[in-house]
Order: structure tokens, then C-alpha cells, then sequence
């Protein structure tokens, strides 16, 4: 199963998500994430084992991991589902070995493909972070 998200701002300092592609088989899911920071594409990937309970986060480390190339001081502390103002919500809580407190984003669910809001929680949380880190 492949998901493409389309092209966001990509001219403004922040991250944009480009795509997400999933492959699992009965052994093993593997999730790829492509990220565009100025104008260049960054992939990264996850794998593990194919079970639904675990692809929010392998979603969300893929993400991290396409992020390296900018900052690598980030680990995924969870990644779960809330309800919220009527809603499903994907939640990320992300290590900062820069701070002491976590950095925390959401995303509206998609019915049409639920994962991919995990990829965007994870640049809700660490987009602040990484545009500062940019700026100074």
C-alpha cells in the first residue's frame, strides 16, 4: 500500500511532507517516509513486525528517521490515538536530548489513511524545534 501526500509550501522554513509508502508481507511491515527541507527530499525508514497495533509507530520513527539529516537528537516515546472534540486524533511524544521536557504533536485521523497522521503529528512536534534550530 503506497500513500502520497502532496506538495506543501516547500519556499517556508519548516518541513514538508511529501510521501508515505508502506509494504508489509507476514513477517515483516516496512514504512518509508519522504520529507523536503529547501527544496532537497530525505527519505527515512521503519520496519518491524506487520501487526496494526504497531504502525503509528513505525510511522513515526520512519519520520524521525528522514529528519536525521537536519537534527538527530530525536527518539519517538510513543505514538498512540486519542478522541478528542469529536474526533480520532494521532498523538507523538518525542525526546529532545536538548530539553528536558518532551515535544508533543497531533493530527486529525484519516479514514482514508490513517497512518499518514502519524508522519504529521511527528512534524507538529518537532517543526518549532527544527525552524528555530534553522533561524539561529
Amino acid at each position: 500500500m503506497t500513500a502520497s501526500v502532496t506538495n506543501l509550501r516547500l519556499e517556508t522554513a519548516r518541513l514538508a511532507l511529501i510521501r508515505v509508502e508502506e509494504s508489509t508481507d507476514e513477517r515483516r511491515a516496512e514504512v518509508r517516509v519522504t520529507l523536503a527541507w529547501e527544496g532537497k527530499e530525505h527519505v527515512g525508514v521503519a520496519s518491524g513486525v506487520p501487526a496494526d497495533s504497531e504502525r503509528p509507530s513505525l510511522m513515526a520513527a520512519a519520520t524521525l528517521d528522514a529528519l536525521a539529516f537536519l537534527y538527530d537528537e530525536f527518539s519517538l516515546i510513543d505514538a498512540t490515538t486519542s478522541f478528542a472534540g469529536g474526533f480520532d486524533v494521532a498523538m507523538v511524544v518525542v525526546h529532545d536530548e536538548e530539553d528536558e521536557r518532551p515535544l508533543v504533536g497531533t493530527a486529525v485521523l484519516d479514514d482514508d489513511n490513517r497512518q499518514v497522521a502519524f508522519a504529521k503529528a511527528v512534524l507538529d512536534a518537532v517543526n518549532r524545534r527544527i525552524s528555530h534550530s534553522a533561524l539561529t
